[in-house]
């Protein structure tokens, strides 16, 4: 991986991170109803955004991130921040315990963010997914362990379930596969 797109792709991890643990704040000081109300915002200007964009109309903003955020073979301008706002806004509509959801952000936001850091400097590449790495999955699940302040000693087996999850090549984007394992985890214990 040449120097610009490792330099490109910590600055986007750092901020997938940041934006995480900003939701937290935010949830912990305004509440879940707000919370829903400024991803749904965020996810409805987000594709305003895209929508511009892909007509072919400058939109500073945006490109200011893509230049500085995106991969370069992605399916549209903002893709994986758009799939980052449906995964925490999922987390905020099907859970009602602030815990759960700051828990399940946090996984999101710092545990996938420490598997891509640690994952693409591996060596040890997973039996079932030759794009993932033994060292990116473990990085998930020791990064996600904080997570332990908001829900306890669940949070290992949720770590351990959402490390698994992001690492199975599917056909979905991480950031929304992520917060649905966290969903039904939480659903059924």
């Amino acid at each position: 991986m040449e120097k610009k797109t490792i330099g490109r792709e910590i600055g986007r991890q750092l901020l997938h991170a940041l934006v995480g643990i900003f939701l937290i704040l935010f949830l912990a000081f305004f509440g879940r109803e707000r919370l829903v109300i400024l991803l749904s915002a965020t996810l409805l200007v987000g594709m305003l955004m895209i929508n511009w964009k892909m007509l072919g109309s400058r939109v500073p903003v945006a490109d200011w991130f893509q230049k500085r955020f995106e991969r370069d073979a992605t399916r549209f301008p903002g893709y994986g921040s758009a799939w980052y706002v449906v995964g925490a806004l999922m987390l905020a509509i099907f859970l009602h315990d602030i815990s759960q959801i700051s828990a399940g952000i946090f996984i999101l936001a710092v545990g996938d963010a420490a598997s891509t850091l640690v994952g693409m400097h591996g060596s040890y590449k997973l039996p079932y997914n030759k794009h993932k790495t033994i060292e990116g999955s473990l990085a998930f699940i020791l990064f996600s362990l904080p997570a332990y302040a908001f829900i306890g000693w669940i949070a290992i087996p949720l770590a351990v379930a959402a490390a698994i999850a992001e690492s199975i090549p599917l056909p979905y984007d991480d950031n929304v596969v992520i917060p649905a394992v966290c969903v039904v985890f939480f659903l059924l214990v």
